[in-house]
Formats: structure tokens, sequence, C-alpha cells
């Protein structure tokens, strides 16, 4: 379902546009002029029908206000008299295309189908330039394990069914990564792959950021808005962190498992999409549904095909290749080369029992990047407790910065924020001197500024 503008300052085209659209299950907004037009463009038409001689204000200065907005909103614009010089103009203004009156229906429909799809496509190519930056870097999954191989014979079996997965594992281990191959290797993969972080979102927000709004829907809803449910039609939408939505969000998830539809936060209209629903949690959810914070009917549609993903620890042929591929990730950003890490560093590594997984993998690889004063990452340049340790068959307790909660409850800081700070502190050890902390870290010292400037770095510090 679109959203539609039909202006004309014709009541009975107005109705007649409205009634041939909403019949074939748009939703039509019907003006009488341009200015009324404008003023109601913040609820984000996908597409206008635009009569070109109305009083007041034309179509034509219409349009160029229109343009002047939103540049790739689809204009049709509708005539009586079919112009040639009118047209042209409409055209060099930024008309998506023309029809004449009275309206030739299977003209109408196919234009309007048009219009659609490339405001769609616009659509997409926005999100996918937000996107960007979270999917490069993203080109595979690193390791050839048994653990690992067995886990994506299962990802390559499910991604060819339309089957709900539940992706089961510890922080840092890759769930989304996993996600975006299911995608990727399933018909859903025409269309966008969408994420979520359940537990990022407050509880007050989840609905209206899972399924969008109408404006005006609460304090703050200026614009109606489109929800991710909605933007991964034909595609995937990843919801990570399942565990951390509110019950109120999961009834109405649920009905769209269902149903297949949904309605947006303060609208009424039914909205069908076609979106496969991917879902992740590194807790364990039947303790949730015997607490009462988890829909139990939800679960079971959610874990149609649950997926477990094998922790680091289970899979540590994979950490030689994983430590390559982060060097060469990062090799850019210092002004040293960096082209390898010493055997008694790697068996280091391949020693430790990595609560963090994965991420906690990439921080220390990148930490030790900063802190070498060679070509290569040896023991010198790894955390002090990791420079022994075994793993001996039991947990060792790490005291190393990494992105999530160990097992044993202790706070272990985000990858981007440990690396703040593991910055600011030398930083601070130098008087907030850029050169001389550059010098320490041994760094050059444009190469260390632009890590002030990435990370915010204070530069005077206290004394």
């Amino acid at each position: 379902m679109a959203l539609i503008f039909a202006v004309d300052d014709d009541p009975q085209v107005r109705g007649l546009l409205k009634v041939l659209f909403e019949d074939r299950g748009h939703e039509v907004v019907a003006l009488e002029g341009g200015k009324q037009c404008l003023d109601r463009l913040d609820e984000n038409p996908s597409a206008i029908f635009l009569d070109r001689v109305m009083p007041e204000m034309d179509g034509m200065a219409t349009l160029e206000a229109i343009k002047a907005i939103q540049k790739d909103l689809p204009v049709i614009m509708a005539t009586s008299i079919d112009d040639a010089g009118s047209i042209v103009e409409a055209m060099k203004l930024g008309a998506f295309d023309y029809i004449v009156k009275p309206f030739d229906e299977t003209r109408l429909f196919t234009i309007l189908d048009k219009a659609l799809a490339q405001n769609t496509l616009v659509g997409q190519v926005r999100y996918l330039q937000n996107e960007l930056n979270k999917v490069q870097g993203i080109s595979g999954i690193i390791g050839n394990s048994a653990a690992l191989t067995q886990t994506l014979e299962k990802i390559r079996k499910v991604g060819a069914s339309n089957a709900g997965v539940l992706l089961l594992g510890e922080s840092g281990t890759g769930k989304e990564l996993m996600a975006r191959a299911i995608h990727e290797g399933s018909h859903f993969s025409k269309g966008l792959f969408v994420d979520i972080n359940c537990g990022a979102i407050p509880e007050n927000l989840q609905e209206s950021e899972l399924f969008g709004h109408r404006k005006g829907a609460f304090t703050g809803a200026t614009e109606t808005r489109k929800g991710r449910l909605e933007l991964a039609d034909e595609g995937t939408l990843f919801l990570d962190e399942v565990a951390e939505m509110a019950l109120n969000t999961q009834a109405k998830l649920l009905r769209y498992l269902q149903e297949k539809s949904f309605e947006r936060v303060g609208d009424g209209k039914k909205i069908t999409t076609h979106t496969r629903v991917i879902a992740a949690t590194n807790k364990d959810l039947t303790k949730n549904i015997e607490e009462g914070t988890f829909r139990e009917d939800l679960y079971y549609r959610l874990a149609v095909f649950p997926v477990t993903i094998p922790p680091l620890r289970e899979r540590k042929e994979d950490i030689p290749s994983l430590a390559r591929h982060f060097i060469d990730k990062y090799k850019n950003e210092f002004d040293k080369e960096i082209t390898s890490i010493t055997q008694d560093a790697m068996d280091a590594l391949v020693d430790n029992y990595w609560p963090g997984n994965v991420r906690q993998l990439e921080n220390v690889i990148y930490r030790a990047m900063i802190i070498t004063e060679s070509g290569r990452i040896d023991t010198q340049s790894l955390p002090d407790d990791m420079k022994s340790a075994k793993s001996g068959g039991g947990k060792q307790v790490q005291r190393v910065s990494s992105p999530h909660i160990a097992e044993n409850g202790e706070t272990i800081l985000p990858f981007e924020e440990s690396v703040k700070q593991t910055l600011q502190r030398a930083l601070d050890l130098s008087n907030g001197d850029i050169s001389a902390t550059a010098k320490r870290l041994n760094l050059t010292r444009s190469s260390f500024y632009r890590m002030v400037q990435k990370y915010s770095l204070k530069k005077s510090a206290k004394k």
C-alpha cells in the first residue's frame, strides 16, 4: 500500500482518482490546490498526481516547489490539453510523466506502478547508503573449523526456505553476519536486509521503529514514517536482541507473522508486506517465557529453525585467519606497516578463552596495532593478562576491555569505547600533547590526530 496525493481543483477528478487508486489498495489524499499539497508534504507520499491548471497556484509552480523540497518524489502531471510545449516544460522541471484528461485507465495504472517502483528503489538506495558503513568489511564469514562449517551448512539449507530462523549464541559470535548470509542465500535477497537492535531502542519507541507511525500519533511524531518492517518488504528483517522486545510490541509482531499485515502506530489501515523475519538472542528464551517477559507463542513462530552459533573458544582453528583478517581491515588507519603476528603472540591468542568472542578478538588486534613498535604484533602488544593466558579447559577471568559481558559477570566495554579509553589514557599520560602521544604509541602525528577526531578525544588533560 502506498500513500498517493491527488491534487486537482476539480472535485470530480479528485474523487475519480481516489476511487481508482483505493480500489488497488492504496491510501489517497485528495487535495484541491498546490498550497495544500505543499503543506502536507511531510506526510511523505509515494507519488503525486498534479493538475497543470489550477487557480491560486498552478501545477508548474507547485511542481517546482515540490522538487525543491523532495527532488526524488515522482510527480505525474495531469493536463486537459495535449500540449507538447507544456509537457516538455514539466519534464524539464522534473515531472516523472504526464497524462491527458480524460484518463485512460490502463495508462494511468501503468504510470502509477512505474512511479511507485521508482520511489521504492530510491528509498532502498537511501537506506543502503545509510547502512554502508555497517555493511562494509562484511565480505564473508572467516574460518573453516568443523564447528563453523557445520553451522554454515545449516545456514545454507535454511536460506533456501521461508522458515523463521532464531539465531542463538553468546555476544560477539557473529549472529548478524549469519543473518546476512541467510538473507543472501535466499530468494528474499532481491529486497533489503534491514536490522533493528531491540535492546538499543526504548520500549516506548520500539513499536514505532518496527511498524512506523502516522503524523501526530504521539509527541514528536512530526511526520508520517515507514517502519523497519515496511522497509524490508520482499527482503529480510533482522531482530537482534529480540529478548529485549517489549511485550506489547511482541503481540503486534506475532499478529504480523500470522497475518502478514500490520498497522502503523496511530493508523488503522492495514499494510501488507512479504518480509522474512530472522531473530537473534544471547539469552535463554525459555527462561524469559517462564518469567513472563517473552511470549511463548511468539517464540515458536520465530524458532521454526533454531541455529546455535559456536563461540570462538569452540573454533580456535579459525583464530589465526580471523586475526590476519582484522589486520588487513585496519592497517590503512595507521601510518606504519603492520603485516603479521609472531608465533608466540598467535599462540597466546589461540590459548585465550575469549568471553567476548570474535568482537573481543577484533578489539585486541586493533589495540595491538596501536601499541606495536614494529611491523608485526608480538606478545608485548597484547594485554598483560593475555601474554601468559592458557585455556587449560577452564574459564579465565578476562580483564581486557571487550565488547560484552563475560559469563563470570564481569562488565566488559564495547569495542569503540574500549579503544577510546585506551587512546585517552595515552593522551592523558602526555598531558594532552598530540605529538608526544603519537611518539609514545609509535604513530605519526597525522595518524594519531585522525584518531583524536574519530574518537572525540580530549586534548587537555588533568596534570
